[in-house]
């Protein structure tokens, strides 16, 4: 037998809160635990009656007297209004020989960060949920790749490469810093176009030797050159004929081969080098530079017959710095695409995306995809997090990045920005609403509002 000393010793030494009442409900006994649930002392608690607890508003339910009333074991999730808990209290009755309530013993636990992490959860599957769908409906299907364009300036550029396409016989100037997707644009015209089964060539016009780039674009004939084939060579307007050729980085072909291209756009004909033929041909050209053509132009070093022959139609591609709205959807189709070819299970935490958002971008979607990887690669565990980033996303003074600081906006915007960044950081750090809450110094409900105010934003 175990006496009732040791017996009270051990419910007082339970995590979970027990009290024990009479069969009317009158309190005999309650553990320290119980009581810090209830926000109140075990002397507070000593000999009053349920009833009177409720009175007070000390917590929202009673399952002590339903339990006493039904005659059965009850459980339910109750609130304690002192602490802003919520808990699963259950009531068990022990009866007497003649079948009446003697005593109730009930058992309380605290399951506030249970219900905080199946909030949590649920928040976070319905923002997955809302981001796949987005992603679907962003993403526009190519060839070889995918445009995601969430930004209402990105959305315009899809919808002038769109209109554009089917307008089959105009040149397209593509304009864009380096790894802003001028290629996945060029896609995007030649598939919305009448020629989106006809051949589709590129060249990097800068990636060519000098002395080859005329035969790379134009062909030659047999014996043309010293190493020549001997049976000739189809430049890349001879093989594309019917379909179209993507001349990239237009802004590098030197000058000498601007007027011979000049020639080729306006006669629709190529003559081989070491030929004497013409031949004709019937392809649509787009061509695209991350340089000043303009400003080139006036140095001498672009011709401007060339420049306006090209200019016909120009899409302005912007940088990624100037259409955040992208960056998170992107970060989450690289992040599958990376997972997927690593066969990793990586997640990004939530300051670390606040951390790409704000980071200037200066290599565009192409940087982007490339910092993800590295982290997916070099990142140890599952999660990827701020102190993964390389040093280029944080400050001279070792500090990240201020939130929203590297944009002007008006102050209210700001501080909402700062101050839902520190309630998210208390979260993280503190695992619940209720603990982040104590950190700051304000009500639980001031959070919950705050951030559900931000999500309706």
């Amino acid at each position: 037998m175990i006496d009732p000393k040791s017996l009270i010793e051990m419910l007082e030494s339970s995590y979970d809160g027990i009290w024990i009442t009479d069969g009317n409900g009158r309190i005999l006994f309650a553990n320290s635990a119980n009581a810090s649930l209830l926000g109140v002392t075990k002397e507070d608690l000593m000999g009053k009656s349920t009833e009177e607890l409720l009175e007070k508003k000390i917590f929202s339910d009673s399952v002590c007297l339903e339990a006493i009333e039904q005659k059965r074991q009850t459980s339910k999730v109750c609130y304690n209004y002192n602490t802003q808990l919520t808990v699963l209290a259950t009531a068990t009755p022990i009866f007497g020989e003649n079948g009446e309530v003697r005593y109730i013993f009930n058992n309380v636990r605290d399951i506030t960060s249970l219900n905080n992490m199946q909030a949590s959860l649920r928040d976070k599957e319905e923002i997955i949920r809302r981001q796949n769908k987005q992603l679907e409906d962003m993403k526009i299907r190519l060839g070889v790749g995918t445009i995601i364009a969430n930004s209402e300036s990105f959305r315009k550029v899809v919808e002038l490469a769109q209109r554009v396409a089917t307008f089959d016989g105009a040149t397209v100037l593509i304009l864009g810093e380096s790894g802003t997707g001028k290629e996945l644009v060029s896609e995007l015209l030649v598939n919305n176009s009448p020629r989106k089964d006809m051949p589709y060539l590129q060249v990097n016009c800068g990636a060519i030797p000098e002395n080859l780039i005329e035969s790379e674009l134009f062909g030659y004939e047999k014996g043309a050159f010293t190493g020549a084939d001997n049976r000739g060579h189809k430049g890349l307007f001879e093989a594309a004929n019917g379909g179209t050729v993507f001349l990239d980085e237009i802004g590098d072909l030197p000058l000498h081969m601007q007027v011979k291209l000049l020639r080729v756009l306006q006669q629709r004909k190529v003559t081989r080098v070491g030929g004497t033929e013409p031949i004709d041909i019937n392809v649509r050209v787009i061509a695209a530079t991350n340089k000043n053509l303009e400003q080139m132009v006036r140095e001498g070093q672009f011709r401007e017959d060339l420049y306006y022959r090209l200019n016909v139609v120009s899409v302005q591609i912007p940088p990624l710095r100037e259409r955040k709205e992208d960056i998170v959807p992107l970060l989450n189709h690289f992040l599958t695409v990376v997972n997927q070819k690593y066969h990793t299970q990586k997640t990004i935490f939530s300051d670390t995306i606040d951390a790409f958002e704000n980071y200037p971008w200066p290599g565009n979607v192409r940087e982007l995809e490339n910092v993800l990887e590295n982290l997916v690669i070099t990142t140890p565990g599952d999660e990827i997090r701020r102190e993964n980033l390389p040093k280029k996303f944080w400050s001279e003074n070792g500090e990240p990045a201020a939130v929203g600081m590297r944009e002007i906006l008006p102050l209210k915007v700001t501080v909402e920005r700062v101050e839902l960044a520190a309630i998210q950081h208390a979260i993280d750090q503190c695992g619940s609403v209720r603990k982040a809450a104590a950190a700051l110094g304000v009500d639980p409900s001031t959070i919950v509002r705050k951030m559900q105010g931000h999500k309706e934003k």
